[in-house]
């Protein structure tokens, strides 16, 4: 069964993180995307204009046909019989055995020198090493797990600490460079680039803070805003403030400053006020501001600074 939704946003990946969010996807579910409409800037600021539109689409496997049904309804047409007395309970029940949860299999990934080098996992690889060189990370170990219409590009070795940035924000920034390798011909293919199991640790961590934040949010009813995320890490904190009850999660702003805001259910996504509209330190007082003047001081002008050429009058 494919289960489908329309997302649309200013951009191509807020339309993607919208549709995500109607489908009700899970982080460990293929999503496939199709790009209906790119967006359209209005003319002079005014006149026109459209908003990106995405269509995402998911797979999922057909729900079995309950045995219940007919059961009750044998059970309804089969002959009436004498109700026996029931016997006394001697038995003792037996404890149910425990059954343990199946794990999921992992990810086989395979050497590079395996992979074509014209399929769009091998161009991808082509150009990730080229940056890596570039960066001056060498003796990486480059594996790939290729499926249908995606892939998962694993780098392991010394000195990749500059390719994951801070907070993630540079390996993101790459795989999106690397995905835009892959999907040269064309297409979409899907490109997921992981350092070891930083995207695994990175995962728990978001996890961990939408449940503390959404506890918060419960408690004092108050609305709570994330930082700046990236599409994927938002994407992981709305799935587990999903499987919270009593709240929910939308994105707002734009750009670099998109973010998560936690409010609670019913609620609406506002971002949260501050007392007074300043920050306070704990005397009461004003906080000092930490941010240095982005416009530096003028300094007097030169004689260098006078243009070499005067006005040229016309005699």
């Amino acid at each position: 069964m494919i289960k489908e939704a329309i997302g649309f946003g200013s951009t191509v990946d807020e339309a993607k993180e919208d549709a995500i969010l109607r489908l009700g996807a899970k982080m460990e579910e293929d999503v496939q995307f199709e790009i209906i409409s790119l967006p359209k800037k209005k003319v002079l600021g005014l006149f026109g204009g459209s908003q990106a539109e995405v269509k995402a689409y998911v797979e999922r496997p057909d729900k079995p046909n309950k045995k219940t049904g007919k059961q009750n309804q044998k059970s309804e047409n089969a002959p009436k019989t004498e109700k026996k007395a029931k016997p006394e309970k001697t038995e003792v029940k037996k404890p149910e055995p425990k059954v343990e949860k199946k794990q999921e299999p992992e990810i086989e990934t395979v050497d590079q020198s395996l992979i074509p080098a014209e399929s769009p996992t091998g161009k991808a690889i082509a150009y990730l090493n080229a940056i890596l060189k570039n960066l001056g990370c060498e003796n990486i170990d480059v594996k790939a797990a290729v499926r249908e219409n995606s892939a998962l590009i694993v780098l392991e070795g010394e000195g990749l600490g500059v390719v994951i940035g801070h907070r993630g924000e540079t390996l993101d920034a790459l795989q999106h460079l690397v995905s835009l390798a892959a999907n040269n011909a064309g297409g979409y293919f899907k490109i997921t680039l992981n350092i070891g199991d930083y995207r695994e640790k990175r995962e728990q961590t978001l996890r961990s803070l939408a449940t503390r934040v959404a506890e918060q949010v419960k408690r004092n009813s108050r609305n709570r805003a994330l930082e700046p995320m990236s599409a994927y890490e938002r994407r992981i904190i709305h799935t587990a403030v999903q499987e919270i009850e009593g709240v929910s999660s939308a994105s707002i702003g734009e750009g670099k400053n998109r973010r998560v805001v936690i409010f609670p259910e019913g609620g609406t996504p506002n971002m949260p006020r501050r007392d007074g509209g300043r920050r306070r330190n704990d005397r009461g007082g004003r906080k000092p501001s930490n941010t240095v003047a982005s416009v530096p001081s003028r300094e007097p002008k030169r004689d260098t600074d006078i243009p070499l050429y005067g006005k040229i009058s016309k005699e």
